[in-house]
């Protein structure tokens, strides 16, 4: 059964097109706490790249070498360890991009294979159920994608498009 997987996949969907339209389309060079808004966006596609799936199965390699980005730089708090004190390094809007794409690919593969019953469980290492995982990642990439538009917003004056759930059409909702 995958009914609720196919939910999933839809609310995916619209994540990433939101996602995207701050990767496209947001002021990279804005300062939020010291920290440009390019690194705010490199974090919160590595915090879907790393937590969505399970952290405690991850590696940055295949990533560092698509991209050529030092991973410390989705660190975004001069408090925490490994921070990168780089606040005049804009990640490029195309490396951004790259990284997503990337991202958006391995995440479909995974939600193609997953079943109803897989979301209750646990990932091998993880503490945190599949779906308790995936409503994480929804959540903190909203938040990123809140502060990239305010940035943007605090800069320019005008907001992003932003996507909801009428990017479902009414008649795919309905035959499910």
């Amino acid at each position: 059964m995958r009914e609720i997987v196919i939910i999933i996949k839809e609310q995916t969907d619209i994540l990433f097109k939101n996602m995207y339209e701050q990767i496209n389309n947001a002021e990279l060079g804005c300062m939020v706490d010291n920290v440009n808004n390019s690194r705010f966006l490199f974090h919160m596609i590595h915090s879907m790249d790393k937590y969505f799936i399970n952290p405690y199965d991850y590696s940055y390699d295949e990533v560092c070498k698509l991209i050529g980005i030092d991973e410390r730089y989705s660190i975004i708090s001069e408090s925490r360890e490994g921070y990168l004190n780089d606040s005049d390094y804009v990640i490029a809007r195309e490396i951004l991009v790259t990284y997503m794409d990337f991202v958006k690919g391995k995440i479909n593969a995974y939600l193609d294979n997953l079943n109803d019953e897989d979301l209750y469980k646990k990932p091998e290492g993880c503490p945190y159920t599949i779906m308790q995982m995936i409503l994480a990642q929804y959540r903190h990439s909203m938040f990123h994608c809140g502060m990239s538009e305010t940035a943007t917003f605090d800069k320019r004056g005008d907001w992003l498009e932003y996507t909801g759930l009428a990017y479902i059409p009414i008649s795919d909702q309905t035959s499910k």
